[in-house]
């Protein structure tokens, strides 16, 4: 028995390390619904119209990174993260279905937490707010 555990296990490690695909916006994915006002679900295809499985980064112009969302049979779904200018982190969300679930965090340009909000039924529930400095300034 434990021959067959030690053979298979490293079979088992190989497929767990399997590479997530990745594609840069407007390069290798084209996708509608990321403009930051947009109130519609990303869904976004490869450049031969198939529907993406994997992350879609966007960058800025000087080549950071602005957001990186995962995608799955074309429509966001896991982790969403979104940068400012400076790298430091300003959202950071779970999508399911193309909508928001669980907690969200906010933060402000200069990395400290500004907002979690938890989701129920699509609806935003605020938690905490705090100020630049970090300190609480509302909690529900």
């Amino acid at each position: 028995m434990k021959k067959i555990l030690l053979l298979t296990l490293p079979a088992i490690l190989l497929c767990a390390c399997e590479k997530v695909q990745q594609y840069t916006l407007n390069t290798d994915a084209f996708c509608v619904g990321i403009e930051e006002d947009s109130m519609e679900s990303v869904f976004c295809k490869d450049t031969a119209g198939n529907p993406v499985n994997g992350i879609v980064v966007q960058y800025f112009e000087d080549g950071k990174v602005a957001r990186e969302i995962t995608v799955r049979n074309g429509q966001e779904y896991g982790l969403e993260k979104e940068y400012y200018q400076n790298g430091n982190l300003k959202v950071s969300a779970n999508i399911k279905n193309g909508q928001p679930v669980g907690i969200s965090k906010l933060y402000h340009e200069n990395g400290n937490i500004h907002m979690i909000i938890k989701w129920h039924d699509n609806e935003a529930d605020i938690q905490k707010i705090y100020d630049e400095s970090g300190k609480l300034i509302s909690e529900k």
